[in-house]
C-alpha cells in the first residue's frame, strides 16, 4: 500500500504514484486508437455515428455496475484489514498474558513470543503463496525451519507450538489454567483470522460478474466515439481516452482489491504489519525488514 499525506492536496493531484494500475494506459491508448479509426471512417462515411442518447443510458448502467464492483472489492479489502488488525491485537495479548502471568524464565516466555511472530510471518507468506521465509529462518533453528516447511500448513504448526508451550506451563504449575484458557482464546483468534483471510483469498468475485463488467466497459468505450464524432470531430480520440481513464482505473482497482493480500499498490501492507508485530513482541526490527517495509510502501 502506498502511504500518503491526507492534507497534501496539490502534491497528490500531480503525483504519478498510485495513479496507474498495470495495463491501464495500454488499454486507454487502445481505445484512443479505436476512436481515431472511427473518426477517420466518419470523415469518409458520414453515417458512421450513433445517437448520444444511447450512451447516456448505457453510461448510467455502466456506472451502477462499476459502483457495485468497487463496493464489493473494497468490502473484501476492509475485511482483510480488520482481520489483520485482530491478528495484531491477539498477538500482543498472548505475549502479554505469558509475560505477566507465567512464572517461567525470560527465555521460555520469549520462545512463545517467537512462535507467535513465526505464525504471523508464515501467515503472510502463505497468503501471498511465497515459499521462501527469510524472517522465520532468522528466528528459528535450522531443524525447526525444516519441520515448519515440511508441514502442510506452516502457520498452523506455529500455532500448535504455542499451544504446546502453554500446556507445558500449565502442567508445570507455572501458569494458572484460567490464564492459559485466556491465552488459548487469543490463539484461536489468530487461527480464525487466518481462516477468514484464506476465505477471502480463495473465494474471488464470481467470474460471470467480472466478464459482464469487462465486456460492458469494453463495448461502451469502443462505441463511445460513434456518439461523439459529429460533435467533437478531431477531438474524439482525446475525449474518449479522458473518459476511458477513470472508467478503466476503477475497474482495475476492483481487480486489485479483489485479492488484498498481494503486492499491488493498493493492497494491504502486510510486511509492515508483521514488522510491527515482531517489533512489539521481540523488540527487534532487522534492517532487511525495515527496507522491505519501505519497498512495500510502493508495492503493497
Amino acid at each position: 500500500m502506498i502511504p500518503y499525506t491526507r492534507r497534501a492536496w496539490l502534491p497528490m493531484l500531480v503525483s504519478p504514484r498510485g495513479s496507474l494500475s498495470p495495463g491501464v494506459m495500454r488499454r486507454v491508448l487502445a481505445f484512443g486508437v479505436i476512436a481515431a479509426a472511427l473518426w477517420l471512417a466518419h470523415r469518409h462515411i458520414p453515417r458512421v455515428s450513433l445517437s448520444i442518447g444511447i450512451h447516456e443510458v448505457a453510461g448510467a448502467v455502466i456506472a451502477l455496475i462499476l459502483a457495485f464492483r468497487t463496493n464489493t472489492a473494497y468490502n473484501r479489502f476492509w475485511e482483510g484489514r480488520t482481520l489483520w488488525g485482530s491478528i495484531v491485537n491477539a498477538s500482543r495479548n498472548i505475549t502479554r498474558i505469558v509475560n505477566a502471568h507465567a512464572a517461567v524464565d525470560p527465555g521460555a516466555a520469549r520462545e512463545v513470543a517467537v512462535w507467535v511472530v513465526v505464525f504471523v510471518h508464515a501467515a503472510r507468506r502463505s497468503l501471498r503463496r511465497q515459499a521462501e521465509r527469510p524472517e522465520i529462518e532468522r528466528l528459528l533453528p535450522a531443524e525447526q525451519v525444516e519441520a515448519l516447511s515440511a508441514h502442510p500448513h506452516p502457520p498452523l504448526r506455529a500455532a500448535q507450538q504455542v499451544s504446546e508451550r502453554l500446556a507445558a506451563f500449565v502442567r508445570a504449575g507455572s501458569l494458572e489454567r484460567n490464564m492459559a484458557v485466556c491465552a488459548e482464546e487469543q490463539l484461536s483468534v489468530l487461527v480464525n483470522c487466518l481462516g477468514g483471510c484464506e476465505r477471502i483469498l480463495k473465494t474471488p468475485t464470481p467470474l460471470g460478474y467480472i466478464l459482464l463488467l469487462q465486456r460492458g466497459v469494453a463495448l461502451y468505450l469502443a462505441t463511445l466515439p460513434l456518439a461523439l464524432v459529429e460533435a467533437l470531430g478531431v477531438l474524439t480520440p482525446v475525449v474518449t481516452m479522458l473518459v476511458a481513464y477513470p472508467v478503466l482505473m476503477i475497474e482495475a482497482l476492483g481487480g486489485e482489491l479483489d485479492d488484498p493480500f498481494g503486492h499491488e499498490p493498493n493492497d494491504l501492507p502486510l510486511t509492515r504489519i508483521c514488522d510491527t508485530i515482531e517489533r512489539d513482541l521481540l523488540g527487534s526490527s532487522p534492517l532487511h525488514l525495515v527496507m522491505a517495509s519501505k519497498a512495500e510502501s510502493y508495492q503493497d
